[in-house]
């Protein structure tokens, strides 16, 4: 600021010392002579300070008579009080780059960057900067290299404005993964999860499993899936209902057909042997005797075959619904082992028995038909070659997997019960085995095709699976398979 004093002097005297408000005065020898008007920067090396010089003409009537002078000494105090009024820091360079002033702690100064006017981040004592330097061209001082002044903007508040959002977002990023684990695990719980199940359902009902109905609750896009799945099933379960009736007539037609032409082929020879007896009888054949003994043998043998056929259609007609009752599976093969007694003996049949204590609830007498049915089977097919038959009884975790047709009947959903029946004989061809459960098919030569079909309507009314495993040359296996099922379960059946 100019200073409070002023006066007139004649030209080409010494002007006045300038001082500053806060600053000690500058002796007036430190001051170049002159008396020109104007600005200028007049650096003190000696003060280490620089001078603000203004400098104007007094007029008298039109003519100078004097000169006034002040100006501001710019050193350390007065820069401190501009780093108040900006908060920056300031560093005073004269010609030479040597500091003359600073508001800077501990000494320290960034290097001089000479026209370089551009921001550029600097650190000093620990502490970051923005900096940047300027020259104060003023008056006959811009000529040569002016003196610079350098202002450094500290970069603390910004740089813990930084960490703080460093650290909130590393927060918010923890925050972030912690929410989609709970979401991760909502979503498995609401839709994984289900979908699982339901992946499992769809399973069980691709095995033909339809009885057990799906209980679940999820989110409401998924509880449409699952209602469809459940209609599904029931209307599957209902088909196969149908579908068994359905079989079961055309199979009850079928049998019609096949039993009327299998009475065909007795009647013919019972026909012929009448006639003949009583074309013997008409022309009194001396042969009568004979003739009437032969008739009569011949009558009996086709009448007994006609009374076996119709008895087989009679049972396949009218067979009863199961009447299950607790018993122990070794005593049902006891029974077998008994009324194969020669066989056994003989070793043409074999019980092999690691499940006879095995608790089983069933229809006793019709387990045993169907077993009887299969080992009279197996006798038959290796009654050529004097062949062997084997029956085991084992746990459902034993049982071996059996090829072929594959499975026959309502299907076992963990059976825990299995019989298997084998026999060494010639086996079976793959279209044979496609046909073996259809009423009538037959591969032995006085066969009625009924006793397989028996079987099959027997193990499917107990829930179970009839499996096939044959090839030409190495045998047969029926592998009989029934669920664990208790008198409880059997009534609310």
């Amino acid at each position: 600021m100019l200073a409070d004093a002023s006066l007139a002097l004649p030209a080409g005297a010494a002007p006045p010392i300038a001082t500053s408000e806060t600053s000690e005065p500058i002796a007036a020898d430190l001051l170049p002579a002159t008396a020109d008007s104007g600005l200028d920067v007049i650096s003190l090396p000696s003060a280490a300070a620089l001078v603000l010089d203004a400098r104007a003409p007094i007029l008298y009537v039109g003519a100078r008579v004097g000169l006034i002078r002040g100006g501001v000494r710019v050193d350390s105090t007065f820069l401190a009080r501009l780093q108040r009024l900006s908060g920056l820091e300031l560093l005073l360079r004269d010609e030479r780059g040597r500091v003359l002033a600073s508001t800077l702690r501990g000494g320290w100064a960034p290097r001089a960057r000479g026209a370089d006017t551009t921001v550029a981040a600097v650190s000093l004592g620990g502490r970051s900067y923005l900096t940047r330097e300027a020259g104060l061209r003023i008056g006959s001082a811009s000529a040569a290299a002016p003196p610079r002044l350098t202002a450094l903007a500290p970069t603390a508040p910004a740089d813990d404005a930084i960490a703080v959002l460093t650290t909130t977002a590393a927060i918010l990023g923890v925050l972030g993964v912690l929410l989609a684990v709970v979401l991760g695990v909502l979503w498995s719980h609401q839709v994984a999860r289900p979908v699982v199940r339901l992946a499992g359902f769809s399973e069980r009902v691709s095995r033909g499993e339809w009885d057990e109905p799906l209980a679940m609750e999820s989110m409401r896009e998924l509880q449409t899936l699952v209602d469809a799945l459940e209609r599904m099933r029931r209307d599957l379960r209902d088909y196969r209902e149908t579908l068994r009736a359905s079989e079961r007539q055309a199979a009850y037609g079928q049998m019609a057909r096949r039993v009327a032409h299998e009475i065909k082929n007795p009647l013919t020879p019972i026909a012929l042997s009448v006639q003949g007896l009583k074309r013997a009888y008409d022309q009194r054949h001396p042969d009568f005797a004979a003739t009437l003994d032969d008739a009569v043998r011949t009558v009996g043998e086709e009448v007994q075959r006609l009374k076996q056929l119709l008895h087989e259609f009679n049972e396949l007609g009218r067979f009863p619904p199961p009447r299950p009752v607790p018993f122990v599976a070794g005593d049902l093969l006891s029974d077998l082992r008994t009324l194969f007694h020669h066989d056994v003996v003989a070793g043409r049949i074999a019980f092999d028995t690691p499940g006879a204590v095995l608790p089983l609830v069933a229809d006793r007498d019709q387990i045993r038909q169907a077993l009887l049915n299969l080992i009279q089977n197996g006798l038959d097919a290796t009654a050529a070659t004097n062949g062997h038959v084997r029956v085991v009884v084992a746990s459902g975790a034993e049982q071996p997997a059996a090829g072929g047709a594959g499975a026959r009947g309502a299907g076992s959903p963990g059976g825990s019960l299995w019989f298997a029946v084998s026999d060494d004989g010639p086996g079976l061809s793959a279209e044979d085995r496609e046909q073996l459960f259809v009423p009538g098919f037959t591969t032995k030569a006085q066969g009625s095709g009924l006793g397989l079909t028996i079987v099959e309507r027997i193990i499917s009314d107990h829930g179970g699976t009839i499996e096939v495993d044959s090839a030409p040359g190495r045998g047969t296996t029926f592998i009989i398979q029934l669920p664990a099922r208790t008198e409880a379960s059997w009534r609310a059946s």
